[in-house]
């Protein structure tokens, strides 16, 4: 019993410093293409670079204290799954705006690799060319009582 608890547990550190190493690597990926392009700074890579490093290095020390007859154990094939599953169903839960969380988690990583990756700052998504809408207040001639009940900014 007690080595089935010791599986699952080195399952699971298996399992997080595995999915911390493939992140890791995504961003280190990011903060190369970042750096070439000159979108991100050397902060950005050598931290990506960092959390590659020990996570990569965590996990061999570990696959090298453990004993191989344990790493084809079940317990630890579940352990291993462990963490991919609280995340996913961490996904589901709530933020306190109501937002879920693994929607707002990729909204979040979409955004930042945009951001280090420059694009809207090269025009890619072409977000530059479509028109602005100015907001009622700023056009002229403007009648509607109800954008007037706050003052707006800039208002000539």
């Amino acid at each position: 019993m007690v080595d089935a608890g010791v599986s699952f547990g080195v399952g699971l550190l298996i399992g997080g410093l595995g999915l911390m190493l493939g992140w890791g690597l995504l961003w280190l990926v990011v903060g190369a293409i970042g750096l070439a392009r000159e979108t991100c700074g050397w902060a950005i890579f050598m931290s990506s670079v960092s959390s590659t490093a020990i996570a990569g290095g965590a996990m061999a020390g570990v696959l090298w204290v453990v004993d191989s007859a344990r790493l084809t154990s079940s317990s630890l094939h579940a352990g291993l799954a462990g963490v991919p599953l609280a995340l996913l169903v961490a996904g589901f839960c709530r933020l306190e705006d109501g937002r879920r969380i693994g929607p707002a988690f990729l909204e979040g990583s979409r955004l930042m690799l945009h951001q280090l990756l420059g694009v809207h700052e090269e025009g890619c998504g072409h977000c530059h060319e479509k028109p602005v809408e100015e907001p009622p207040c700023h056009q002229k001639p403007c009648y509607e009582q109800s954008c007037h009940e706050k003052p707006c900014e800039g208002k000539p």
